[in-house]
């Protein structure tokens, strides 16, 4: 019968159990259960009994039951455990915020132009041309969030802020703030196979992944590309969003549209807008 490893994580878990399972001997010796931390998933004892692999990123206190040091005292004394990182990174998107429930991937200069009640082409004329203050702080922002995945860093084994530092400005790492691309995903996988003993994947199996995260790119401001010396942005660069391919600029046009409609579910509305591309007329509407 195979080993029970629980992966206690958010959404990088999805990917990190796909790229384990692509091991022989992980699948072989292992059933992977993945339960969503975040939520608070709860975790039933008799199955924490019988996990002999328990994977987990950092939960603090302030979690209370369901903080890490609390389930890794529940686990039985022959149960290996592993920290995982919980990958982060606001640098290419500064003014991204979770502080509001309006909208999801909430933009805190976009939102503070929306409650002005400006004229939508207006406010979409402001936010593209990229003369305001809060541009002057995209790279404080960078530097500040590397210097806290570097704290992070310290709580768990798995390095992987030098990928952060040698590569973020020469390609995107990141689809949204909390989705690691392939490379980092790809780097996670293979540090946990090394430190539980196992070979590595072949890289002819890492080439071919297909990132379940990689259909949704948050479109990068051209001015904060500018401004952090990034060679994959631009204003006609073009991203993978849901089937379609979007310009930051349709994408903002299709997030304030999201808000003149009264819709918190982004996402959901870009689902709809990717099969028929809204344009400037919808902000009228």
């Amino acid at each position: 019968m195979p080993e029970l490893c629980i992966l206690h994580a958010n959404c990088q878990g999805e990917v990190l159990e796909k790229l384990l399972l692509f091991h022989p001997d992980f699948a072989a010796r292992f059933t992977v259960r993945h339960v969503v931390n975040y939520t608070r998933e709860p975790i039933e004892q008799e199955t924490l009994d019988h996990t002999s692999l328990y994977l987990y990123q950092y939960l603090g206190p302030h979690f209370q039951e369901y903080a890490s040091s609390v389930f890794l005292d529940r686990l039985p004394a022959s149960c290996h455990s592993l920290c995982i990182p919980n990958l982060f990174f606001k640098g290419y998107w500064p003014f991204w915020t979770n502080s509001t429930q309006v909208i999801d991937f909430a933009n805190t200069v976009l939102e503070d132009l929306f409650r002005r009640n400006l004229d939508p082409e207006l406010l979409l004329s402001i936010y593209l041309k990229g003369k305001l203050p809060e541009f002057e702080k995209v790279c404080a922002i960078a530097n500040d969030s590397l210097a806290r995945e570097k704290e992070k860093e310290r709580l768990q084994p798995i390095q992987y802020t030098h990928i952060l530092e040698e590569h973020w400005r020469d390609e995107a790492l990141f689809y949204t703030v909390n989705h690691p691309g392939i490379r980092l995903s790809c780097h996670v996988a293979q540090e946990v196979l090394r430190l539980l003993g196992f070979s590595p994947l072949p890289e002819a199996v890492l080439a071919s992944f297909v990132h379940p995260f990689g259909d949704f790119c948050l479109p990068i401001h051209p001015e904060v590309g500018k401004r952090l010396n990034l060679r994959f942005t631009g204003i006609d660069v073009t991203y993978p969003i849901y089937g379609s391919r979007f310009t930051h600029r349709d994408f903002v046009i299709n997030y304030l549209a999201c808000r003149l409609h009264g819709v918190s579910n982004l996402p959901a509305f870009l689902h709809a807008s990717s099969e028929k591309k809204h344009g400037l007329a919808v902000l009228s509407e």
